[in-house]
């Protein structure tokens, strides 16, 4: 195994071994119905607990330039606000770059990872303070880069949320609508 298999290999473990400790997932595995693929555009189809995975491979020079939360009406959206970089200018994404967040409502917890070398262009400070207004979003957690290909981050929510995830293009930006289901 070369030293840069070797590398990814490693990184794989310490992905892997993140999201069994903040997810549960030692514990289960996925099954093939609760992995799905986000949208273009917002569609109602909320989930609950699985995998949204989407974005395109080939994206990379990704910058996540804010995370960012808004109130609505019957959710809470999250923004991730992306763009590229080449030769020191920000230049507009096609769409979003590869992307996973795995949904545990056992654990009231959502981990997102972010493929396309991403660097964090944003205030962490002033993301962590906004979220602390969230009804919805106990806390987000955000973890440090282990890897260049990748970034992983955490929302902590409330009991008995769902989440719809879509991209939205002029400018790229994830979306994340999560609302807290009647009990």
């Amino acid at each position: 195994m070369g030293i840069n298999q070797k590398t990814v290999f490693q990184n794989q473990v310490i992905l892997f071994a993140a999201f069994a400790l903040f997810s549960g997932a030692a514990r289960s595995e996925i099954r093939p119905e609760k992995i799905h693929v986000s949208d273009s555009k917002k569609t109602e189809t909320y989930i609950d607990d699985g995998l949204i995975m989407g974005g395109d491979r080939a994206i990379n020079n990704v910058v996540i330039k804010d995370i960012r939360r808004a109130l609505n009406p019957g959710f809470e959206r999250v923004v991730l606000d992306l763009e590229s970089q080449q030769t020191g200018e920000s230049i507009e994404l096609p769409r979003a770059p590869y992307f996973q967040l795995a949904i545990n409502s056992e654990e009231n917890r959502m981990i997102m990872t972010l493929w396309g070398q991403p660097k964090l262009g944003f205030d962490s400070k002033k993301v962590v303070d906004a979220f602390k207004k969230s009804k919805i979003v106990k806390n987000i957690v955000l973890l440090p880069r282990i890897e260049d290909d990748s970034w992983t981050f955490v929302f902590e929510l409330i009991p008995h949320f769902n989440v719809e995830v879509f991209e939205l293009k002029k400018p790229v930006r994830l979306i994340l609508d999560i609302q807290q289901k009647k009990a």
